[in-house]
């Protein structure tokens, strides 16, 4: 059997000259972080909660290190 397509055309797809790259698009990362303070503004205390256990389990994390 004989395969007749292009293998450029199979992982190459044609990209207009013009055309703005996906790497330049940073709109997610900032939607990301908007949406973080925003439900950090309106819940303040679930924040504190999950910074308290974050510290706990840092702290157990690093007592069973030093073993």
């Amino acid at each position: 059997m004989v395969d007749n397509v292009n293998p450029s055309s199979q992982f190459h797809p044609y990209i207009p000259p013009d055309a703005t790259p996906q790497s330049g698009n940073s709109r997610g990362l900032n939607s990301l972080l908007d949406k973080a303070r925003t439900a950090a503004r309106n819940n303040p205390g679930a924040v504190l909660g999950g910074l308290a256990a974050l510290a706990i389990g840092a702290g157990l994390m690093r007592r069973r290190a030093m073993r």
